[in-house]
């Protein structure tokens, strides 16, 4: 039988054109990257949250090569998925326990909080968005703007781009999955994880260039393949160890 590859081209071309939209909020990127050279230069911490499939971008952002030294994940065994998905899914429409959870990082005011959620609505991220507030935290919430808006809320009564000091939108549909099954009323191919991996990295990189435009001293992780990555990645660990628990 002939490939035509037509889901292939069809998930593609819809990345593609999430992907290209990115640039149209280049003044809110360019807002949270100083906020977060100002972290940087600051050595103050960069905290990233999420629950569910959502997680995978907090440890995205964790002592990755060409990752920032300060950027702290926010990981709770049973929000992971590999635990009980079950199990996880319901944490996450739990409320009374972001406090618990924040508990754990100590953090202090004016450090930064990403909370990654593709609906935007489920009570634990958006319980974190209102404890991190409450704490002094600065708020980036990074979610599908749509879907948050077209799905009922949990009994917070809020939307986290309702609560967050400055929203990203992951762009897609409400409901993740973006590819209509020919003859079928399902979807495939969800978009919020590449997107938001994507925003991310984004940001970092423009980061790290305005740190250079500041002529700041850049604390970023190599791969520990590269010659002399394994000595510079022990500094920039024995610097931050006590300040993230999961190095």
């Amino acid at each position: 039988m002939e490939n035509h590859s037509e889901g292939v081209a069809a998930y593609l071309t819809a990345i593609r054109s999430l992907q290209d939209g990115i640039l149209g909020q280049a003044h809110t990127l360019g807002t949270v990257a100083d906020l977060m050279a100002d972290a940087v230069m600051d050595e103050r911490r960069i905290f990233l949250f999420g629950t569910g499939h959502s997680h995978l971008i907090a440890e995205e952002g964790h002592y990755r090569a060409g990752g920032l030294a300060c950027v702290v994940p926010i990981l709770v065994p049973a929000l992971m998925l590999h635990e009980s998905s079950l199990m996880a899914s319901q944490i996450e429409r739990t409320l009374g326990l972001s406090q618990i959870i924040l508990d754990r990082y100590d953090p202090a005011p004016g450090e930064l909080i990403f909370i990654f959620s593709a609906s935007g609505v489920n009570a634990l991220p958006v319980e974190m968005a209102l404890t991190a507030k409450e704490r002094g935290l600065i708020v980036v919430g990074v979610t599908n703007v749509a879907y948050c808006k077209a799905v009922p809320v949990s009994s917070i009564g809020k939307r986290l781009i309702e609560i967050a000091d400055h929203v990203i939108d992951c762009g897609g549909i409400p409901g993740d999955s973006i590819v209509n099954i020919p003859a079928s009323d399902w979807r495939v191919g969800p978009t919020s994880t590449v997107m938001c991996a994507t925003i991310w990295n984004c940001l970092v990189t423009e980061t790290v260039f305005r740190l250079q435009s500041r002529e700041a001293k850049l604390s970023i992780y190599l791969s520990n393949n590269m010659p002399g990555a394994a000595e510079h990645n022990r500094e920039l660990v024995q610097a931050w160890i006590h300040r993230n628990p999961h190095l």
